[in-house]
């Protein structure tokens, strides 16, 4: 008796797999929250290798990843960038700027260019002020880090603070500095804090610095990369 019984449960259990369509496998992404997938970057430290694993716990405790950007991130928000000051009458224009208008009267006399409005400014690893401000967009300036390049302060900033040994270095003009950083790719799964992740990659980002043009931070891009960087290097963990 019990061989007839495992037939008819088997061809209840076949009958109950044919009966759901294949279309009602899940085909979306799993939604934010605190077991979401997590992609973020971690800026200048030599001690993370292509490969390693490690749990949130060692990235926030040995690496100064901010759990709460962790966190963020999983829940797929993304910290809001400084915006620039309606007014900001401390830029003076460039040099290249300073031509004379059409009634005789210097540029520094007229009202500040918008370009020149500050949106952040920190202290770099050789202990020096960076200034980032709107810039055109083009050749210059956060707008065009942001919208070209794909990169956020934090990076910006987080290249400046801990570049790679050797840097920064001094370009051919005035006092205009290079910063370069190795930033590896951090793949975190799981839930919360029990989250287990894993370095599957790195990039190197490139910050231009002129300190004696008050442009300030000319640009920031991934070397070897053209166009914008990968979303994943604007989640700058550790850019506190």
């Amino acid at each position: 008796m019990l061989r007839p019984a495992l037939g008819m449960a088997a061809a209840v259990v076949t009958l109950v797999l044919t009966a759901v369509p294949v279309s009602a496998a899940p085909t979306t992404d799993p939604l934010p929250g605190d077991d979401a997938p997590v992609s973020l970057a971690v800026f200048g430290d030599a001690s993370l290798t292509d490969g390693r694993e490690l749990t949130v716990a060692d990235l926030a405790n040995d690496h100064g990843v901010d759990l709460a950007l962790v966190q963020a991130y999983g829940s797929g928000e993304t910290p809001s960038e400084p915006e620039p000051p309606v007014e900001d009458p401390a830029p003076q224009p460039a040099p290249e700027d300073a031509a004379e208008s059409p009634s005789g009267a210097p540029a520094a006399a007229r009202a500040p260019s918008p370009n020149y409005q500050m949106v952040a400014s920190w202290t770099s690893s050789d202990h020096r002020t960076v200034n980032l401000r709107r810039g055109d967009g083009r050749t210059w300036g956060y707008t065009k880090i942001d919208q070209l390049h794909n990169l956020s302060v934090g990076a910006v900033r987080a290249t400046t603070r801990w570049p790679a040994p050797g840097w920064p270095k001094l370009q051919t003009a005035p006092d205009s500095w290079i910063y370069v950083t190795k930033v590896n790719h951090i793949q975190c799964s799981g839930w919360w804090l029990w989250r287990t992740c894993k370095v599957v990659g790195s990039v190197d980002v490139q910050a231009v610095v002129n300190y004696g043009n008050p442009k300030g931070v000319i640009t920031a891009y991934c070397q070897g990369i053209v166009g914008r960087c990968p979303d994943w290097v604007r989640n700058a963990a550790n850019a506190a």
